[in-house]
């Protein structure tokens, strides 16, 4: 009897043998919320100090050369020189952001001059 219990569990497994973890998962998040995030093509990652659980998705034209925000789906960010950020009004070649999220301290391109920096994290 226990050889039918066996057999029934193997076969109700079968199916999720092709299954692999997808990187960047987060355990104990609720499944409708892991399966939006993937269904957009994200991960869930834990970001920022407070390591908040968020659905990072990466934007299709990350890297692009660009002037301005209005070239990307997310922000045209300038290029750091010398590992500093360039000041507001400077001219600076900049890339479209990875991400939907974005942390840390960066400076905004309009018009291929720095318009506006922050930091969020």
């Amino acid at each position: 009897m226990a050889r039918i219990g066996t057999l029934i569990l193997a076969l109700a497994l079968a199916p999720l043998a092709g299954c692999s973890p997808q990187i960047g998962l987060v355990e104990g998040v609720p499944s409708p919320e892991l399966n939006a995030c993937v269904r957009q093509g994200g991960t869930l990652q834990v970001r920022g100090r407070a390591g908040t659980v968020m659905c990072v998705i990466p934007y299709a034209d990350a890297g692009k050369s660009c002037a301005s925000s209005s070239e990307c789906r997310g922000r045209c960010l300038a290029a750091r020189t010398d590992g500093d950020l360039p000041k507001r009004g400077e001219a600076a070649p900049g890339q479209c952001q990875p991400e939907n999220r974005l942390f840390g301290c960066f400076a905004e391109l309009k018009d291929g001059k720095v318009a506006t920096t922050m930091c969020i994290d």
